[in-house]
C-alpha cells in the first residue's frame, strides 16, 4: 500500500539511508510501506468521527522488527468511548481535559479498576483487559485528548504481526456468535438476543449525558466529593497514573527539563517493552547529540515546533535534519544519534514512547556524561585523524548538563537545510537541462545522417 504520508519535502529524500528509514502507514489497515523519520499530523488517517469525538491514527516501524500503531482520541465533555478488548498492550498519555478510564484486565478476580486521568498523566493498559473512557462532564472543560501507542507485532515474537486492528469492540465480539449459540450461553429468550444484535451499532464515541451515580465525575476536580455510597455503587479499585508535570524531572535547568519514566516509576509498566519520556526545552535550548542503545523512541510534538537531527548509520554515515511541528510525530531508531533544537520564539515540547528491547541508557556525546571521554585520548585522536591536543580540548570541556543553551542553533539549522534542498533542486535541473542537451544532439546527428543518406540516394538515382 502506498503511504499517503508526504513529510519531507523531494530534495530531502536523497539524504536518507536505507537504515535511516522507517515503515509508515498513512492510511489502511495494516503496517506495510516505507517512509521517513518524520510523519506529519496532516497523513493521520481518520478511524472514527462523530460529533462527540474523533479517532485518527498512523503505524510505523523502526527497522529493527518492530512495528507501532498510535491513535489519537479526542473526545467532547460529557462523552463515551465505547467498551472494547485490547489486542496488545495500550501505553497512552493525556494530552489535555480529563476523564476515567475503566477497565477489566485479564485474571481470576475480574475485578473492575479505574483511574481519574489529567493532562500529563500517562498509564498502560495490558493486551487482554477490556477498557472505555468517559470524559469529564463540565462543558467548559478542554476536549480529552488522548495519545495512545499500540504493539503492531508479538512482543515475544517480532516475526509475527497482531491482527490489523489494535482493539475489538464489546458488541461485535459478541454480535459474531449465531444466535442460538448466544441465547444457550446467556440462558435468555430469543427476543432478546434478537434486541441484540440486530440494532444498528452505535459509534465507537457517544454523547454521555451525566446521569448516573456510578460515573462520578463532578469529584474528579474538587466539584465535590464522592458520597460512601457513590464509591460502593462504582465497585472499582482507584489507582494512579504518572504525571509528567508533577514528578520531579531527572534533567532541570534554564535551558528546559526531561523526564524518563519506567516501571520503576510506575507500577503498571512492570512487564511490558514501552517505556516513556518526555522533553521540554525552552527558547534557544537543544538536548544534546545522543543515541538510544536499546530503545527506539516515538515522540509526539505536543507544543511549540523545533528542528530535530539525526545522523543514520550506515557506510557512509550521513545527517538528515527536518522541521517538527505541534501533532507530528518523530521516530529514531535505536543507536541512531539524534538532537531535538528549539527556535528563539517559542519552546519545543515532545512526549514519547520507548521501545525497550532491554536496560536503556542514552548515550551522550558531549558533556560530563559523554562516553567518549572514557575512551583513550591517544586512540580518540587517531579516530578523528587530529592532534592529540585537539581531542583534549574537545573532551576537557566542562559542559554540565544534557540540555543546553543554543541561541538561533533550530534558525541555522533550517537555514541550512534550504540551502542543501535548493541547491538539490538546482543540480536536479542542471541534469535536466544536461538530458535535453543529450537528446537534441542525438535527434541533430540522426537528422544529419538522415540527410547523408538522401544526397547518397539522389547520387545513384
Amino acid at each position: 500500500m502506498k503511504p499517503k504520508a508526504v513529510v519531507l519535502k523531494g530534495a530531502m529524500l536523497p539524504l536518507l539511508l536505507l537504515w535511516c528509514f522507517v515503515a509508515v502507514d498513512g492510511g489502511g489497515e495494516e503496517f506495510p510501506g516505507v517512509g521517513p523519520l518524520l510523519v506529519r499530523k496532516e497523513s493521520r488517517r481518520t478511524v472514527a468521527s462523530t460529533a462527540s469525538g474523533e479517532i485518527t491514527a498512523v503505524d510505523v516501524r523502526d527497522g529493527y522488527g518492530g512495528a507501532y500503531h498510535l491513535q489519537f482520541i479526542t473526545m467532547a465533555p460529557s462523552s463515551l468511548f465505547l467498551p472494547v478488548l485490547l489486542h496488545t498492550d495500550m501505553v497512552f498519555y493525556v494530552q489535555s481535559g480529563s476523564g476515567r478510564v475503566t477497565y477489566v484486565e485479564e485474571d481470576e478476580n475480574h475485578e473492575t479498576e479505574h483511574i481519574d486521568v489529567v493532562r500529563g498523566d500517562i498509564y498502560r493498559l495490558e493486551k487482554g483487559s477490556m477498557f472505555y473512557v468517559q470524559s469529564h462532564p463540565d462543558p467548559t472543560r478542554d476536549n480529552l485528548r488522548i495519545h495512545a501507542i499500540f504493539n503492531a507485532v508479538d512482543t515475544d515474537n517480532t516475526k509475527v504481526e497482531l491482527p490489523a486492528a489494535a482493539y475489538s469492540n464489546i458488541s461485535d465480539l459478541v454480535g459474531g456468535f449465531e444466535d442460538k449459540v448466544l441465547q444457550m450461553a446467556f440462558g435468555v429468550s430469543e427476543e432478546t438476543i434478537l434486541a441484540i444484535k440486530w440494532v444498528e451499532k452505535p459509534p465507537a464515541i457517544i454523547p454521555f449525558p451525566h446521569t448516573s451515580k456510578t460515573v462520578s465525575f463532578g469529584a474528579l476536580r474538587g466539584i465535590r466529593s464522592l458520597t460512601a455510597e457513590e464509591e460502593k455503587l462504582t465497585n472499582k479499585k482507584k489507582t494512579k497514573a504518572f504525571n509528567f508535570f508533577e514528578a520531579k524531572p531527572d534533567v532541570e535547568n534554564c535551558n528546559g527539563w526531561s523526564t524518563a519514566l519506567s516501571h520503576k516509576d510506575l507500577k503498571a509498566l512492570k512487564g511490558s517493552n514501552f517505556g516513556a519520556f518526555m522533553v521540554n526545552l525552552s527558547r534557544s535550548s537543544m538536548m544534546g547529540p545522543y543515541w538510544n542503545p536499546k530503545a527506539t523512541e516515538i515522540a509526539i510534538v505536543i507544543q511549540g515546533r523545533g528542528m530535530v537531527e539525526a545522523v543514520c548509520i550506515g557506510e557512509p554515515s550521513e545527517e538528515t535534519r527536518f522541521k517538527a511541528k505541534e501533532g507530528d510525530v518523530v521516530v529514531v531508531p535505536r543507536l541512531h544519534p539524534v538532537t531535538q533544537t528549539s527556535y528563539n520564539d517559542e519552546g519545543f515540547i515532545l512526549v514519547g514512547f520507548n521501545n525497550l528491547v532491554g536496560k536503556n541508557r542514552p548515550q551522550f556525546f558531549g558533556g560530563k556524561r559523554s562516553v567518549l571521554r572514557i575512551l583513550d585520548r591517544e586512540v580518540m585522536a587517531m579516530a578523528f585523524n587530529v592532534p592529540t591536543a585537539i581531542v583534549e580540548g574537545l573532551l576537557s570541556a566542562r559542559v554540565e548538563s544534557t540540555i543546553l543553551a543554543c541561541t538561533s542553533c533550530a534558525e541555522e539549522l533550517e537555514g541550512r537545510m534550504k540551502d542543501q534542498s535548493k541547491g538539490e533542486e538546482e543540480h536536479e535541473e542542471e541534469d535536466d537541462d544536461d538530458e535535453e542537451r543529450a537528446a537534441w544532439k542525438v535527434d541533430e546527428e540522426a537528422r544529419r545522417e538522415a540527410e547523408r543518406e538522401m544526397r547518397m540516394l539522389g547520387m545513384l538515382v
